[in-house]
Parts: structure tokens; C-alpha cells; sequence
């Protein structure tokens, strides 16, 4: 009889701020909080709030998982594994049954392993739960955990009927599909967002002439470089770049590192126009959009003002949203480094005022802006004005979030003293709307 390989995929939805931050507010140690799914037969099954659902292996939007556990081989076919889902998902795992406390992803993940295979999953991770609420912040935020919903699911999807099996099927997502949607894997949240109060996003452009001499050779690359420079020095031109200027700007950032910082420069000018947006969707953008990372503050300037709009931002979390979560790493990373600090929390300031989805992006983010803003790290007037319009923003769109927030220690009057001296009037409003929010 044919076996069939189980393993059990593990992911934390915290990204390594459980490890970092949960022993200044629990007392207790948590290395993460913990997702799994079984795979086997060449799948990944899991539930999640809205039902048993099954993807191609890492299709998800969290990719590929932190571990793997190797459970063993089953002898089961899968005709009557998924019979047996069909059963789960209208008994014991339907989607009203779905508790982050009680009946989990993890739980669903023992029942299948041992199902599968007689072995049972890793206890620490079925044992989260009880460890949270054995502590006296976690009992206080009970009520919020059993409300919360955790769904990791795709943008392209196929949902069966009643007819069919109650499970479903989910196809990975891709930036084309994603971008043609009103909202990034609406399934991977429990609610929309409430527009909330309109900004003017950051953006950051070269104020010297592009100096390009020497950065291409060839004539055509050196036309289309020349074609660029024309492109993003205009405010209006009348004729449009091709997926060739694009590949090019890729290129010149794998290939030229002397002369990094003017192609940088480029793709930050490129970036802001709508129309580069419509060709970067057109084609294919890996080669210009991969380049964007942490440690260069001139390919983060870029990220901010990709962010800077709905569209470049909606169009980034479909590519990279990996990217975007570990945002908040940076902010102790380069506390000494002004420049980059204030590059880094432009990003995060944009990102709270596109971020239409209430998921964990909002409370990675927010939880580390307030545990910089509660640190000794000194920090000029407009970081900290970033700082607190982040927040506000995130906290007046996310009720659970804004509870978290002043739990664990957000005290906007404590921060008014930083610029008392500076008779701010903006910054003493937000003083008042985030304590408005508290009272709330």
C-alpha cells in the first residue's frame, strides 16, 4: 500500500516580537504564537475562521513556515482523508466553532496528525493558550483573544457549495490577481478597516540633478536610461516607458554598485508617478521591486514613497508583504542613525494610513511603535510627530488594537513633554485625539 509523507508546518504570526516582548508583559517567556498545517498529499490543510481550507504548499500569505516537524507516513488514501474533512468541517470544525483559545488551527492540526499518522503535534504549541492565560495580563486580555479570528488565507480562491465539500480550496496568490482586487486576501482578516481621517503621506526625492555618466554602456541601455531620466525629472510626458525601462532599473541595481545611490534616486522618482504603477502591474516587476530592503536607507526611502499612494502600497503588500512586517525591526536597529530612523517611521506612517485591513500587521507595528516611543532612545520632534500619527491612525481603525495599545503602556500626555518647548500646536492635538481614544 502507497504511504505518504505527514509533516507539520510551523509559523509565527508575531514574527519574533512574542520572543522579544513577551516577557516584560507576561513574565513568562513565548517564542512565538503559533499557526500550523498539516502536509501531505502535496497539500497544506488548516483552519482557520472561516473554514477547513487547503492551499498548495506555502500559498498562503505567510509563504513558507518558520519550521517543519516531520509527523511520520500515512498508509490513509486520500479519497477518505478528505471524506473526513467533509465530516470535521460540519461537525467539530465548523466555522462557528472557531475559538483562538479553544478550538484553533494548532487544535485541528493535533486532531489531523494524530488522524494521519497516531502522532500528535509539538505540546508547546497546543499548550499556548493555557500559557498565556496563566499569567494575570493574559486573563485581562481574554476577551479581546476570544474574539480575534486568524485565517492565513489566499487572494485567488474556489469556495464549494453546499454540495460540495464544506472545505475549500485555495490557489496561491499573485500580484496580478491580488491587484485587481478591492483589498489584499480580504479572507486573512476579520474585518475592513473604517476610513479613517485623511493624511499626506511622506515622500522622499533627490533634490540634486541624476548624474547618470558612466552608469550604462551599450547605446540602447544608454537611451533608455536617458528615456528614464526624461521621465521622472517631468511632471508630464507624451509617451509612456516600456517594460524594458523597467527591467533596466533592475538590472542596474544588481549589477552597478558604485554609482547605487543615482539609480536608487531614479526608482524613488519613478515610483510616485500613477503611470509607472499601471506598467509595473503590467509587467514583470521582480527584478526592480526584489531590490527594495532594510539596510539601505536610499531603497527605503524608495519603499516610502511606493507607499505612498493606495495603489503603490495595495500593489507592495501583494509582492512583499514579508517585507513590511519586519518593519518594525529596524526601529532598534538604527536608533542611533537619524536619518534612517526617520526614513524608517515615514514608511511605518504611510503604511497605517494604506493598511485597509485590520490582520497582525497593525498590532506588529503599533506594538513596537509604542514600545520605541516608551524607550530612552532620543528622537528629533518629527519622528516622534510620525510616531504618533502611526498610532493614530492604527488605534482610530482597530478597536482591539487601541485596547492593546494603552495595556500595554501607550501614555500620549507622558509624551507631550518631549516638545513642550516647542509650542507645537499639531503635535499637542495629537497629544489630545490619541488621549481621546484612551477615554474611549
Amino acid at each position: 500500500m502507497p504511504v505518504s509523507p505527514v509533516e507539520v508546518w510551523i509559523y509565527d504570526l508575531s514574527k519574533g516580537l512574542a520572543r522579544s516582548m513577551s516577557f516584560p508583559l507576561l513574565g513568562k517567556q513565548i517564542d512565538g504564537i503559533w499557526h500550523t498545517a498539516i502536509v501531505v498529499y502535496g497539500n497544506e490543510y488548516f483552519f482557520g475562521g472561516d473554514s477547513i481550507e487547503c492551499c498548495t504548499p506555502g500559498g498562503t500569505m505567510l509563504g513558507m513556515p518558520n519550521s517543519k516537524v516531520n509527523l511520520g507516513t500515512t498508509e490513509i488514501p486520500s479519497e477518505i482523508f478528505h471524506e473526513h474533512l467533509r465530516e470535521l468541517s460540519q461537525t467539530t470544525f465548523r466555522p462557528c466553532d472557531y475559538n483562538l483559545l479553544k478550538r484553533n488551527c494548532n487544535n485541528f492540526s493535533s486532531e489531523i496528525a494524530q488522524f494521519l499518522t497516531g502522532n500528535d503535534i509539538p505540546s508547546h504549541i497546543t499548550n499556548l493558550p493555557d500559557d498565556v492565560l496563566s499569567t494575570p495580563f493574559g486573563q485581562m486580555l481574554r476577551p479581546m483573544l476570544e474574539s480575534v479570528t486568524v485565517s492565513p488565507g489566499s487572494g485567488s480562491q474556489r469556495v464549494f457549495g453546499e454540495s460540495q465539500p464544506s472545505y475549500r480550496v485555495m490557489q496561491p496568490a499573485s500580484l496580478s490577481g491580488a491587484a485587481s482586487n478591492t483589498s489584499v486576501a480580504a479572507d486573512s482578516v476579520v474585518q475592513q478597516k473604517t476610513p479613517t481621517e485623511t493624511n499626506n503621506c511622506v515622500t522622499f526625492l533627490p533634490t540634486q540633478p541624476l548624474e547618470t555618466e558612466g552608469l550604462c554602456e551599450g547605446e540602447l541601455q544608454k537611451k533608455l536610461l536617458a528615456d528614464l531620466v526624461e521621465y521622472v525629472s517631468v511632471e508630464k510626458v507624451s509617451w509612456s516607458v516600456s517594460p524594458a525601462h523597467v527591467k533596466l532599473l533592475g538590472s542596474l541595481l544588481l549589477n552597478t554598485e558604485k554609482q547605487r545611490l543615482v539609480v536608487w534616486q531614479i526608482v524613488q522618482k519613478f515610483v510616485i508617478k500613477t503611470e509607472s504603477l499601471a506598467i509595473l502591474q503590467r509587467c514583470d516587476n521582480s527584478a526592480l521591486l526584489d531590490q527594495i530592503n532594510l539596510e539601505d536607507v536610499e531603497s527605503l526611502k524608495c519603499l516610502c514613497n511606493l507607499c505612498s499612494t493606495p495603489s503603490g502600497y495595495k500593489m507592495f503588500l501583494a509582492k512583499q508583504r514579508q517585507l513590511l512586517e519586519k518593519l518594525p525591526t529596524g526601529l532598534q536597529q538604527h536608533s542611533d542613525d537619524e536619518e534612517f530612523l526617520n526614513v524608517l517611521v515615514s514608511v511605518m506612517y504611510n503604511v497605517s494610513v494604506h493598511h485597509k485591513l485590520v490582520d497582525d500587521l497593525d498590532i506588529q507595528h503599533t506594538c513596537a511603535l509604542v514600545e520605541f516611543l516608551n524607550s530612552d532612545v532620543d528622537m528629533n520632534i518629527t519622528t516622534v510627530e510620525l510616531i504618533l500619527k502611526s498610532l493614530l491612525s492604527f488605534l482610530s481603525a482597530n478597536e482591539e488594537v487601541r485596547a492593546l495599545s494603552f495595556t500595554i503602556g501607550l501614555n500620549p500626555q507622558k509624551y507631550s513633554k518631549l516638545f513642550q518647548s516647542s509650542e507645537n500646536r499639531e503635535l499637542m492635538s495629537l497629544v489630545s485625539k490619541l488621549e481621546s481614544l484612551n477615554v474611549a
